[in-house]
């Protein structure tokens, strides 16, 4: 698992990128070994998925009748629901990468897309863990929730469209890949898995 250091290091080349530096993939480990370390970059994430859990476990008691309890298997499950919300767009990526004649972008887009949901997760984290701390904060806590969806949809077009030579469609359509499966498959999971409240 790489170190903090490590981690720091290739934040750091994120940066570059999405300020449009071309030296920011000298920071980044893009060989064969980099593309397979950088999913380590979940592991990374647990922290602030962890405080994501906390509170939606608390948003889903307020929803349900009040003798409702949730054991252990309540973040097993919605640690399921983010792990597939993370791989599915790397699986369409990767089928769709010959068809669309992107292939050898392929492993900088995730190479880079893995690091790049370390930071994004702990900004996620941030107003969910004002709601762990002020419950009365919820709308607040939702505005910000989607100040936040809206800065990741921005910051990942940028880092794809400089991974893929600044091609702008190829970039959006990436990076709706990206966003869009997860979002609808990780609704549709949460409701099979009994972790949405109603």
């Amino acid at each position: 698992m790489p170190g903090l250091d490590e981690v720091l290091h290739y934040l750091n080349g994120i940066y570059l990128l999405l300020k449009q530096k071309q030296e920011g993939f000298g920071w980044l480990d893009l060989t064969w070994r980099g593309l397979v370390r950088s999913f380590w970059a979940f592991a990374w994430c647990l922290p602030a998925l962890a405080v994501t859990w906390a509170s939606w476990r608390l948003y889903y008691l307020s929803r349900m009748p009040a003798e409702t309890q949730v054991g252990p298997d309540f973040f097993v499950k919605l640690a399921f629901v983010d792990f597939i919300g993370w791989l599915l767009p790397l699986a369409l990526l990767a089928v769709l990468a010959r068809p669309l004649g992107y292939g050898k972008y392929l492993a900088v887009v995730v190479t880079t897309g893995n690091w790049l949901t370390v930071p994004l997760c702990y900004a996620f984290a941030v107003p969910f863990a004002l709601t762990l701390v002020l419950p009365t904060s919820a709308p607040l806590a939702g505005l910000l929730i989607y100040a936040v969806l809206g800065a990741s949809v921005i910051l990942q077009f940028r880092l794809v469209w400089m991974c893929v030579g600044k091609q702008t469609l190829l970039a959006a359509a990436m990076t709706a890949i990206y966003v869009l499966p997860p979002m609808i498959i990780g609704q549709e999971l949460q409701r099979l898995l009994g972790t949405l409240p109603g």
